[in-house]
């Protein structure tokens, strides 16, 4: 089946904007549009290309807002998204319709491995666990089920879905921040049940994180990542939202350097959840991390 496919590209004018709308054209699957959304002020800079369309967005620091204006103004019938500082491989696409094609309708989301770059000259391959058939979303990314990250991902630079269902479903509601991405797919499967959720072996995305992230802050965020949970996990399994209160809230307490936020984080989990094994070690390791930093810098002169 031949589809129409428009790149989404959300921008805040970092120079790897120009690769990764390189790694469009260079599909082997020819897009037929490349929809770059930039904040109001950012300049950009791109490939010659006569598909390409700047779109302007006076929302900033929101990319979800971008996704969703581009995917708002698409032609085609297949919305990709790309991140600008990362990059698809050439097969990327041809490789994610042809699986798309097993499945009737448009209920459906494909995504895939990726390659992961950073921090400094580190490279890895994530996911590690692929999400299995007719899998819970939530339980997939949020069950702790060892204590290093990477296990599970559905990453935004992946996904390929139907146009339809972007705009049926929409990113960047209010209540989705901190995690936009997982907050769409929840919903989009809570939505449509029949949704099918397709991953593929294969690396077909680089995930850059070398120059570090917009969405990193070292203040105390904790409550944030709590109240998050409490809201997008309410009627999953206690041991998914414990799992995801141990962990998440934690690593935005550790960033913070707030002992409190791990506390707040971990008593959270106990009360309204289950937490596994794993993430109450994470827990307590990361504890025990701030408190190593501490002691570290009361030793300094």
């Amino acid at each position: 089946m031949t589809r129409s496919v428009s790149a989404v590209i959300a921008t805040i004018g970092r120079p790897s904007l120009w690769r990764a709308v390189q790694s469009v054209i260079d599909q082997t699957y020819r897009v037929d549009e490349i929809i770059v959304v930039a904040e109001a002020g950012v300049q950009t800079s791109c490939p010659h290309d006569d598909r390409i369309v700047v779109l302007t967005i006076d929302v900033a620091g929101n990319a979800a807002h971008s996704r969703q204006l581009g995917i708002d103004a698409a032609s085609g019938s297949v919305i990709a998204l790309l991140d600008d500082d990362d990059m698809w491989s050439p097969t990327k696409l041809a490789r994610q319709l042809e699986a798309a094609d097993s499945v009737d309708g448009d209920h459906w989301v494909v995504s895939s491995r990726m390659s992961v770059l950073g921090p400094g000259s580190r490279r890895r391959t994530w996911p590690r666990r692929l999400i299995e058939p007719g899998q819970s979303i939530a339980e997939y990314l949020f069950r702790f089920d060892g204590l290093r990250f990477g296990n599970a991902n559905l990453q935004t630079s992946t996904l390929c879905f139907p146009t339809s269902l972007g705009r049926s479903i929409r990113w960047g509601e209010t209540t989705d921040l901190p995690h936009d991405e997982p907050s769409w797919l929840i919903r989009a499967q809570r939505t449509v049940p029949d949704l099918r959720v397709i991953q593929l072996p294969d690396t077909l995305s680089i995930y850059d994180v070398r120059g570090g992230s917009v969405s990193r802050d070292t203040s105390d965020r904790t409550d944030t990542y709590i109240q998050w949970g409490l809201r997008h996990l309410d009627g999953e399994p206690p041991r998914v939202l414990g799992d995801y209160l141990c962990t998440s809230p934690v690593s935005a307490a550790v960033s913070a350097k707030s002992l409190a936020g791990v506390r707040r984080a971990v008593a959270s989990a106990l009360r309204h959840g289950r937490p596994g094994p794993f993430a109450l070690t994470y827990a307590a390791l990361n504890a025990g991390r701030i408190l190593a930093r501490r002691a570290v810098a009361a030793l300094r002169p």
